[in-house]
This record gives structure tokens, sequence and C-alpha cells, in this order.
């Protein structure tokens, strides 16, 4: 025995095989493959997916064909023309048509007004208007809620084709009725509202009218115009304001005659103070008294010609006295009896101013009477000594004091007068919220009576109007039918699928290679495929048809080998590792197939190869290559034939077999013995490579037992054969063992599934797995001589 040789460890597998050193795996455990699952219940899915469209076809049968009735509607809203520019347009606001259409409203009438409850499809129906509801379809195909235009289509289906045409129709007609019903309705309320709000205002404006015109009685005012007129209350006049504005203008003329009086009085007495003569006394008064003619008639003394002189006669100066001074004081004395009473003081005064006057020119010689004053025609008394400067002086200082006593007259006057001009102020302003009220009562009322007009105009001219743009036509629904062949479809589609996914998830077997090694954390050497016996061209070798490699070396198979063969040979190369144990999880994995196969494929490099099997409890090694087993292992451990003696010669060259032999009752003590290890050891020396068959590891010991004297354990893993649970079981051992497990053997790959990579499945490939005729030929003789050449 080699001692130098010590076995790969893990680590130093991985990175002989080019592996990554720092690999990562997942252990959380494998999904399920989708594609894999689909391939594998590819027979089910086709099973599957016809039994649903049979599925699907017999409930169409069985439920009935629908029929589809659709027609075209359109909806336009009316434009009235306004009476007036800026008046305000009244349209129906009705505006969600889909929603109205589908309503219990109209489909409810349609079904009371064509007696859609009697149709046979319907009869017996508990509830007709919400079934016709279900099944109706409106759908807008032009235009929006507020649009003047809306193109829409109506769609009912019924198993019963008349039916449905009848049905569609019927929910038109009673739509159209509703946009008439509306549309009146809409008017109609619009004006009765209109006119009771008319009637209300009209009440209101006469119960105005009657409280302003008892108002007007009552109030000190005077008015121009009619009551409730645009120029009622400008029109009203205040009589005591009107007043204290004449009183205000007296007041003014009496100040300046006070003011004029005052400055004559003081030149007058100016002039008598500084000894001027009569005449210049008497000419200085008879101009102030010319003056103030021409102040009181402008120019009516220049036209007459009549300017009193101090040479001017007696009776002269009596007319000009009469004319200049009793005259205008006639005339006031008879505005004054005319406007008030007698005993009023201004007209007091007057009287006064007069007698003074005519007593002033009695003195001097001139008789006025009450009766000749009158007429003018009066008679000169004789003339008397009279100082007719100091008498007109008097007559001015007697003036001064009346025109006094007349502005404390006009003041007090001027008082009452504006105390009772401020009342009746509040009265005009009461009558103009009279005014104001009315005004606006007649503007409401005109308003109310344009809108009134308007809806009256417009009442033919609003809301909406339905047009039918097609007849109803039926069609029978095709897609009823599709959509029960796609429910089939997908129901049977979905048993099977739901059924292979909880089949595969309850399948724990191994299922690919990438799981193989995610479950061990060990090397994958290998890759062989799964393959059948009898596909094999056999001849008279009497060797098994599971010997791939022997009768069909260029298949894909044997190339398999011929990679396994390549990966182990540069590990043991390297090592010196000589003796290599073969073993599996569970029995039927292919570890006596795969060993045989795995010898010729060494054989055939020129290197001496011994197989023992060592599964003394159930060998096949002499069944695969056709040899007695009537001596081998168990005869020479037993001592009863050496092993030179039992180990055979095969047809292939540098191959050789040492059988089980005779089955031992304790083949694992015998295993166990030191004779085993010698034997070993022993044939060592002779071969180049000894392969060990073993049972499998988890039904029996001896494998464990073997493995202590290898050199290396090739462990085989069936694909969808070998559970998870049996390979944790079969880590364990190994771990538990400290079995030196050199690589891993997956056997049992689909085709296209070897690794990453497969084989002949890229164009041209499969020319290297196709042997020629002439090859062929050339092949079976060599066979016959019981060689393979290389």
């Amino acid at each position: 025995m080699n001692t130098d040789f010590q076995p790969l460890d893990q680590q130093s597998d991985f990175a002989l095989d080019g592996m990554e050193e720092n690999a990562e795996f997942d252990s959380s455990g494998p999904g399920v493959d989708i594609v894999r699952l689909l391939l594998r219940n590819k027979y089910l899915l086709v099973i599957g997916l016809v039994a649903g469209l049979i599925l699907g076809q017999a409930a169409y049968v069985k439920l009935g064909p629908i029929f589809s009735a659709t027609t075209k509607i359109q909806v336009s809203q009316k434009n009235p023309v306004p009476i007036k520019e800026g008046e305000i347009q009244t349209f129906g606001e009705l505006t969600a048509h889909i929603d109205v259409i589908k309503s219990p409203r109209i489909v409810g009438e349609a079904v009371k007004e064509a007696k859609l409850n009697q149709l046979s499809s319907l009869a017996g129906e508990k509830d007709p208007t919400q079934d016709i509801i279900d099944t109706l379809k409106v759908k807008r195909i032009s235009g929006n809620d507020r649009a003047f235009l809306n193109i829409l289509t109506i769609t009912y289906e019924n198993p019963n084709a008349k039916d449905a045409q009848a049905v569609t129709q019927a929910i038109v007609d009673a739509y159209k009725r509703y946009l008439s019903e509306v549309r009146e309705e809409n008017t109609e309320d619009i004006i009765q509202q209109l006119k009771d709000a008319e009637q209300q205002i009209a009440t209101e404006l006469e119960l105005k009218r009657n409280e302003y015109q008892k108002f007007r009685e009552n109030a000190p005012l005077y008015w121009e115009s009619t009551p409730g007129s645009e120029a009622a209350v400008a029109g009203s006049t205040n009589v005591h304001q009107e007043r204290v504005k004449a009183i205000d203008n007296e007041r003014r003329l009496n100040l300046l005659k006070l003011t004029e009086l005052k400055s004559k009085i003081d030149s007058l007495k100016a002039a008598i103070a500084s000894g001027e003569s009569k005449e210049t006394l008497e000419l200085l008064a008879q101009q102030f008294l010319m003056g103030q003619t021409r102040g009181q008639a402008a120019n009516k003394n220049t036209s007459e010609g009549r300017i009193a002189t101090p040479a001017t006669s007696q009776l002269d100066r009596a007319r000009t006295a009469l004319e200049t001074h009793l005259m205008p004081l006639l005339i006031q004395k008879n505005r004054l009896e005319r406007d008030f009473q007698k005993n009023h003081p201004d007209l007091d005064a007057v009287n006064r101013s007069i007698e003074t006057i005519i007593n002033l020119y009695r003195r001097q010689g001139l008789d006025i009477s009450a009766e000749n004053l009158e007429s003018g025609e009066f008679q000169v008394a004789k003339t008397k000594d009279v100082d007719f400067v100091n008498v007109y002086l008097k007559s001015m200082e007697q003036q001064f004091k009346e025109l006094e006593n007349r502005e404390l007259e006009l003041t007090k006057i001027f008082d009452q007068e504006t105390e009772l001009a401020k009342k009746i102020g509040n009265f005009q302003v009461v009558d103009q919220s009279y005014n104001e009220e009315i005004s606006q009562l007649k503007s409401q009322r005109d308003n109310i009576f344009k809108q009134l007009l308007v809806e009256r105009v417009s009442q033919g001219n609003s809301g909406y109007i339905l047009t039918q743009l097609a007849p109803v036509k039926d069609e029978l629904v095709i897609k009823r039918q599709l959509k029960f062949l796609m429910a089939g479809t997908a129901a049977g589609l979905g048993l099977i699928l739901a059924f292979a996914y909880f089949r595969e998830m309850r399948d724990t077997t191994m299922k690919s290679v990438n799981e193989i090694r995610n479950q061990l954390h060990l090397p994958v050497l290998g890759e062989v495929p799964s393959f059948a016996e009898s596909e094999a061209v056999v001849d008279d070798s009497e060797f098994a048809p599971a010997l791939w490699y022997y009768y069909r070396p260029a298949s894909r198979e044997a190339e398999a080998f011929r990679s396994l063969r390549t990966s182990l040979l540069l590990k043991t190369d390297r090592s010196g590792a000589k003796v290599l144990q073969m073993t599996s999880a569970e029995p039927g994995d292919g570890k006596t197939t795969s060993i045989s196969n795995l010898a010729l494929a060494i054989a055939q490099t020129g290197r001496k190869v011994l197989i023992v099997d060592a599964d003394l409890r159930r060998p096949t090694i002499h069944k695969l290559f056709g040899l007695a087993n009537s001596v081998g292992l168990g005869d020479v451990l037993s001592g009863d034939i050496d092993a030179q003696t039992a180990i055979r010669e095969t047809r292939v060259s540098h191959l050789s077999i040492l059988t089980a032999g005779m089955l031992p009752e304790n083949p694992s003590e015998m295993l166990m013995s030191r004779g085993f290890s010698e034997l070993v050891n022993q044939l060592r020396n002779d071969y180049d490579y000894i392969l060990i068959d073993t049972p499998p590891l988890v039904v029996v010991s001896d494998p464990s037992v073997i493995a202590s004297i290898v050199d290396g354990v090739l462990l085989v893993v069936r694909i969808d054969k070998n559970r998870r649970g049996v390979i944790r079981k079969v880590q364990q051992i190994i771990q538990t063992n400290g079995i030196k497990v050199t690589g891993i053997l997956a056997n049992g790959v689909q085709s296209g599934k070897l690794g990453d990579y497969d084989y002949g499945s890229g164009p041209g490939y499969s020319d290297y797995y196709i042997v020629p005729s002439q090859v062929q030929a050339k092949q079976a003789d060599a066979t016959a001589k019981t060689k393979i050449t290389q």
C-alpha cells in the first residue's frame, strides 16, 4: 500500500475541478423548476387542455347561446334663442345619460309600457327590471356629459334574439319619453315659480304704494310729480325751507337799508353841525330822496323826467314826495295786506311810515287824505313854515328804528322757519325711501316678466331630444362560446398544473445536478444521461446491453464516461490514488453499470484496470460481463483460492475482473478482516487502477468498512430517484465515518440537462456521435477479437 498517498480533502477537490474556492450554495432547499415541471407533465397538460375544451363546449351547449341586440342613438341638447342679448339661457340639466338609461326608472317604465315581463325569456322573473339592468350595456362613443351632442350605443344580451330586440327598442322609447317629460316638467316648474314670484312682487308693490299715498296725505311737503315716478324724490318741496330762503333775502336787504339810512343820517347831522345853509341842507335831503328813488325804481325817474329841485313849486314837491315815498309804501302795503294778516309787524311798520310822511307833508302845506292818497288827486294845503330838513332827519331816524325792529322780527321768524324746515327734511328722507322701494319692486317685476317671457318662448325649444340613428340589430355573441372554452381550458390546465405542482412539492427526489451539489457540498466529477439498455447493439461477446461504452463508444453516454474518466484521472494522477470505491445511496442507482463503463473507459487509455465486486450480498458485475460467478472474492478471503487464480481477463484489453464468488454468511466481518486489506495492498502493485463495487451506503455497513482502506470513494446519486432525506442520511454517514469522498457521479441526467452544457444540442454536434458504416464494420470486427482499439 502506498502510504504516501493522502485522499484529497473537500476543499482541494473543488480547487482541482476549477471551481471557485468560495463558491456559495443555497442551503434553503430546492424550489420548483417551472420549465422542468411543464416538460415532465406535458402529456398531462395536453390531456387537461383537451378535457377543458370539451368541458367548456359542453357547458356552452348546456346553457345555450346568447344573442346581442344593439342600436345607436343621438341625444342632443336644444339651444333656445334668447329674447335679448345677455339673457340667461335655460337648458334641461340632464347630463349623465348612461346612468339615467340604466336606472330603474327608465328600465322599469320600459318593462311597464312594453310589457317586457311577458316575454318568454323574462317570464317568471322575480325582478325583470333588475335582470335587464344587469345585462344592459350603454356606451358613449361621442361627446361627454356637458356636450350638446352625445352618441350612445345600447346593447342588451338575451338567449332569445327577438326578446333582445324588443327590450332594446323599449328602452330607447322609454328614454325618449323621459326626456320629453323632464323638459316639460322643468319648463312648467320654472314658469310657475316665475308667476308666483311676479304675483308676490305685485302684491308688495301695491301695499307699498298705499303706504306711500297715506304718507303723502299727512306729510307737509309739496310734490310736483306723481307718487313712485323717477322724479318724485326731486319734485317734493319743503315750504318752510323756501320761507327760510326768502326771509334770509329780506334780512340782507334790510341790513343794506339800515346801513344806507345810517349813512344818510350821519351825513345830514354832520352838515347841520357844520352850519350849512337851509337851502344846502334841503338840497342834500332832496339828493338823498332822489337817490332812494333811483335805487327803488331804477330807470323810472329818468324816463319820467321828473326830478325835484329846491326851486320846485310846493305842489311839485308834494307830487315828487308822493311818488318817491308814498307810492313805494303804498305798493308794499298792498302786498303785505295780501300776504299777511292785518296785525303783521311789517304791515304795521308800513302804515306808520305812510302816516309819518302824510303828517310831514301836511306841516309843509300839503294836505294828503286817505281818499286822495289812493287816487293821487290831492289838494295842497296851506304851506306852513316847517323845517323840512329837521323833519326829514327825524323821519330817517324813525325809519332807522323801524328797520332795526324789522331786523329783530325777521331774525325771530328766520329761526322759527329754520327749525320747521329741519323737521320737514325728515319727511323728505322717508319720501325718498318710499320711492326707492317702489322703484326696486318695479325693477324686479320687470325682470321677472322678461324671464317669464323667455321661458314661454323657449318652452318648446330647450332640454334634450333623442334621435335613433340605427334600427335594433341582433347577432350571435361569439365571445360567449370563447369565454366558455377559455374557462374550460383554464380550469383543465389549472387542475393539471395544481396536481403537478403539489406532486412536485411532495416529491423530495433530487431533480438536478446543482441540487445534488448544493445538498452534499461535494464536487460533481461526471454527469451520465439516462439511457435504455435495449437500444444497444449487442454481439456474441455476451456483454450486457448496459455497457454502452463497449457497444456505442461514439454515443453521448460514452462521452459522459470519458468526461468522468478525465476528471478522475486528473485528480488521481497528481495524488497517486489507485484504489477507488464506488457506492450509492440506495439500490438501483446504477453504481454497478457506472463502475463497469468507467472501467472500460479507463482501460481504453492503456491503463491496467481491475474491477473488484465487493458486493457480497447482491453481486451483479459477473452478469454485465457474461462471466460465471463460481469463484471470486469470497473464495479468496476464505482461503480456498488465491487471488491470481480468481481474477479473470475480459475480452477488453487491460481490463480484469474479480467477481464476488461464494457469498459468505458474514460479509461485513469478512470485509473488515485483515485478509481483505492485505489483498487490496497486494493487488495495488499489479494494476494501475482498482475499482471496487460496494453495496449502497444506507443499506449495509459494508461500504463504510471498505472506505477506510481505499484511496477515495465515488458516490453515485441518481436524479429523480434519490430523495433528499436519503441524501441527508448519506451525508450523515459520510461525516460520521470520516469517509473520503473524491467526487460524485450524477446518474440519470435528462437529455439536455448535462450541467450547463448540452452535448449534441447545437448544430453539428450530433456528427461527433454518428459512426460511419465503414467504421462500424471495422469496430464489429475488432470486438469479435475481444479488443477495443484506441
